[in-house]
């Protein structure tokens, strides 16, 4: 009910520290308003309420506030409400509306509302609206002919004239502003609850609103069409008479300058407002139509009016039983005679003290009035009868069901022409809300008094006018009288008030209220205290000159601790998460070392073995083959020329010769000489491969040929490529560019070399397995770094120079491409590509994680290419990328520099 909207403080009083907390100056000023008066916030909520709105629909003042419509009307009357309210908000115009209204009563009344909207100093925008019923001057005074003795309420009716007259300005005035307004209201068709059509000169529909399509109940796929014939066709269809219809249509198209409103009847049984008004570019300055080459069309506007016939035949049989004019007041309307008998109870003394009219007439009414208050009404009573002029009295009174009420009565004597007093006349309000009011306004006093924040008012001069007593204990006063002695600038430090007055009170100027973390000063130990604080700027609500400075300030020392302590823990959290984060990536980096150095350890030592054990016969061998040839050659030699010197041998020496296939031997022994050097000179090679692969001899970084390591590992594989069983060959692809030397560990590079090639042999092998040809990639022979391969791919080659030695659709080789270059002045690039199945982007992601395999246990650790990777960028200072889509291939980038950077 206190909106803090409606609570700045009346003119200003002795007493201003009672002044700023008490609204009953507003709330007097509207409840002493006849008509229903309310306030609206721009949730559509209701504020503030006078006494007659309350009475008029039927709910006390605690039910309504923080309310709205939706919670009291049904949703349909509900909604229009709203609507209405929305334009007023939305347009910021004043709008004045007739309705019917069913009162608490159960009575129809036709009501007139007037809506308009206002922003305050902060720019909170709010709804204030009035409602009056509507009574025809003829009626009002047949009711006033019912007795003689109203005659003597000359008055009451010259007030109701004269109120009846303020109406009437008020109409005009209301009519003028929404003439100003038409034409945002035309803009604002959508918000309007009347159906709008608006045809253009060609009678062609230009627009209509949602409302229209809902009042003629068009179907969405009918309004798609946007066809106007099969729109008319639809309308026709609903009517009762549609060729009377379609024959004012015709007649106002022959007619642009003219407008026009009749009401339509459905089939349905409804009713509808139809009102149509030609659009022209302007008006004249008496509302003539612009010239007709000005004419652009015809707007239509429809209006569900069946509810509203409907309640007008009822408001019209109701009107019947409005006997007097004071039925419509919400003042009770008593008038009793000298005998103090009623003779006049009008429906508002019903709704007040419970008592009927029938109950009430002609019986006295002191059964209204309580016991203990009967000798003070007696000597009103008296003074009354005595013409000793009229009067106003506050008693207590007495509702039917025994509650006991507070009662605001306006006595006058009602005098007969011949001086006589023949009764007197009474209007009696309820003011127990307003007394309750008053009541919970002390209690607000009291909470703001035993509030545990600091609550504290100064003047615009920065004089402090109150403190209550938490704020007085948190900055460490005595009394209030204590703080009256200060100014503003003593409770902050003077780095604190500088910053108030430089940073804050501008802030605070411009938006009426400022809110956040600020600091004040303990009197006694000077400390500096932490506070979330409010501050806010009341201004005088006639003038709207602001007139003092409030300050809601809350202690946070103990949540600034807290906050302090919970951040300290939170950082060494983190930091100890971060730390194990790091521990975790250390022993994971020092795990594939170990593995890595153990492995490289044993595989140097078993080609260093193997190199040994082989290289020693071999040269024996190798070393022997050249005698050998030259003493072969020798003794063939011999043997020619005892042949040609002795033709015919002894029969024995024939023999033999037949025997051992002496011709055969002399041309087969050279040859068997020759292939054994051969075969020597591959085992030699071979044993230089292995030393080459293994790099024993090179174990720091220096200049090494790249493309002899490439090599090297391919002898290493070269049992892996040929074909088998499982699969053919396996082709590989050399495109080697002019590399020079290049600096770098050379036997790790070997093993990157070996861990990729062998991922390339596990790909294909493992898609000649499944019986599909196409491109992807594999994982290493013990190391699980390639995941599930895709669908069958087009055996595409992954590199873009690459030829399929097949057509796509036939092609089964089984391909292996190497490509090196020198991309940029200090970069060497080798690519090594397959066209196996591929590798899925998930498993992409992963590839080069340590341990992470996608093999069955046992055939991989998931190692080699976590290793890898790891010799690519931190020894050699380069980048190992894989590139790969299902069906489409693997191809592996490596990226080194061609000369490494000494730091």
């Amino acid at each position: 009910m206190n909106h803090p909207r409606f609570l700045d403080n009346p003119a200003p009083k002795q007493n201003t520290q009672q002044q700023n907390f008490s609204p009953a100056f507003l709330h007097q000023m509207i409840n002493g308003i006849s008509d229903p008066i309310f306030v609206k916030d721009r949730q559509h909520r209701w504020v503030l309420l006078n006494d007659t709105y309350c009475d008029f629909v039927g709910h006390s003042r605690e039910e309504l506030i923080g309310k709205s419509d939706d919670d009291f009307f049904p949703q349909a009357e509900a909604d229009v409400f709203r609507q209405k309210d929305e334009l007023v908000f939305t347009a910021n115009i004043t709008t004045e509306n007739q309705d019917l209204f069913i009162d608490a009563q159960g009575i129809t009344h036709l009501i007139s509302t007037k809506k308009s909207c206002f922003e305050d100093e902060t720019g909170n925008k709010f709804l204030v609206g009035s409602i009056r019923d509507i009574i025809l001057q003829n009626e009002a005074e047949k009711v006033l002919g019912v007795t003689d003795k109203v005659t003597d309420l000359t008055e009451l009716v010259q007030k109701s004239e004269a109120l009846r007259e303020s109406l009437e300005e008020s109409d005009q005035q209301a009519e003028s502003d929404l003439q100003r307004t038409n034409a945002l209201l035309q803009a604002q068709q959508e918000a309007a609850i009347d159906g709008i059509l608006i045809i253009d000169e060609n009678r062609a529909i230009l627009s209509f609103n949602q409302k229209f399509s809902q009042l003629w109940q068009i179907p969405a796929a009918l309004l798609e069409t946007r066809n106007d014939r099969q729109l008319l066709g639809w309308v026709l269809d609903q009517l009762i008479n549609p060729d009377e219809f379609l024959a004012k249509v015709e007649y106002l198209y022959q007619h642009p300058e003219e407008s026009s409103r009749d009401e339509i009847f459905l089939k349905s049984g409804k009713i509808f407002d139809r009102y149509s008004a030609p659009v022209c570019k302007e008006q004249g300055a008496f509302g003539e139509m612009s010239p007709l080459g000005d004419y652009y069309g015809r707007i239509w506007y429809f209006r569900d009016i069946t509810e509203y016939k409907q309640a007008e035949a009822e408001l019209r049989a109701s009107q019947q039983r409005l006997t007097l004019l004071v039925e419509q007041t919400p003042l009770a309307i008593i008038e009793w005679n000298t005998n103090f008998q009623v003779q006049t109870w009008n429906r508002a003394a019903e709704r007040i003290f419970g008592y009927t009219k029938e109950e009430m007439l002609e019986n006295p009414f002191e059964i209204i009035i309580p016991e203990k208050a009967r000798k003070h009404v007696n000597e009103i009573v008296t003074a009354l009868l005595t013409q000793q002029g009229g009067n106003l009295s506050i008693n207590e009174n007495v509702t039917k069901d025994g509650r006991t009420i507070v009662c605001e009565w306006y006595n006058n004597p009602l005098v007969a022409p011949d001086g006589h007093v023949i009764g007197v006349a009474s209007m009696v309000s309820d003011i127990t809300e307003r007394k309750r009011s008053e009541e919970e306004q002390q209690k607000f006093v009291a909470l703001i008094e035993n509030s545990s924040d600091f609550i504290g008012i100064a003047s615009m001069e920065t004089e402090v006018i109150y403190v209550n007593p938490a704020g007085l204990k948190m900055v460490g006063l005595s009394s209030l009288e204590a703080a009256k002695t200060k100014s503003m600038i003593d409770f902050h430090s003077p780095e604190a008030f500088a910053e108030l007055r430089e940073q804050i009170i501008p802030l605070m100027s411009q938006h009426g209220f400022w809110q956040g973390e600020f600091r004040y000063r303990h009197f006694q130990t000077g400390i500096e205290i932490p506070t979330d604080c409010n501050l806010f700027i009341v201004k005088h609500p006639e003038t709207g000159e602001p007139f003092c400075q409030v300050a809601v300030v809350r202690d946070i020392t103990e949540r600034k601790q807290a906050k302090e302590a919970l951040l300290k823990s939170e950082a060494q959290l983190r930091q100890q998460a971060q730390d194990l984060k790091e521990t975790l990536r250390e022993l994971q980096r020092t795990q594939t070392h170990l593995i890595q150095s153990e492995k490289m350890s044993s595989l140097g030592q078993l080609v260093a073995g193997v190199a040994h054990e082989i290289n020693n016969p071999v040269n024996f061998i190798y070393g022997n083959l050249s005698p050998a040839k030259e003493y072969t050659q020798d003794l063939l030699a011999l043997l020619q020329l005892y042949q040609s010197h002795y033709p015919k041998p002894v029969p024995e020496i024939e023999d033999f010769a037949e025997l051992i296939e002496l011709d055969f031997l002399k041309s087969d022994l050279p040859q068997i000489l020759n292939s054994m050097n051969v075969g020597a000179d591959r085992i030699r090679e071979i044993v230089l491969s292995l030393r080459t692969f293994s790099r024993l001899d090179e174990a720091e970084m220096k200049a090494v040929d790249i493309h002899q390591g490439i090599d090297s590992t391919l002898m290493i594989l070269q049992s892996r490529f040929k074909a088998n069983d499982q699969r053919p060959i396996i082709e590989i692809i050399k495109e080697y560019g002019k590399l020079p030397l290049v600096q770098c560990y050379a036997g790790q590079l070997n093993q990157v070399f070996m861990n990729i090639l062998s991922n390339a042999i596990d790909a294909l092998e493992e898609g000649v397995g499944s019986g599909e040809w196409g491109v992807g990639s594999g994982d290493e022979g013990d190391e699980g770094d390639k995941g599930d391969k895709g669908d069958k791919g087009n055996n595409q080659c992954p590199m873009p120079n690459a030829q399929c030695p097949m057509p796509n659709s036939q092609c089964p080789i089984s391909t292996i491409r190497i490509c090196t270059q020198l991309e940029e002045p200090n970069q060497v690039t080798i690519r090594i590509a397959d066209n196996g199945l591929g590798i899925p982007e998930d498993v992409i992601k992963q590839l080069f994680d340590p341990f992470f395999t996608t093999k069955p246990i046992g055939k991989g650790t998931g190692m080699g290419l976590a290793i890898s990777y790891q010799i690519i960028t931190e020894r050699h200072g380069g980048s190992l990328e894989c590139i790969s889509h299902p069906g489409q291939g693997a191809e592996f980038v490596i990226k080194i520099p061609l000369i490494q950077n000494n730091s």
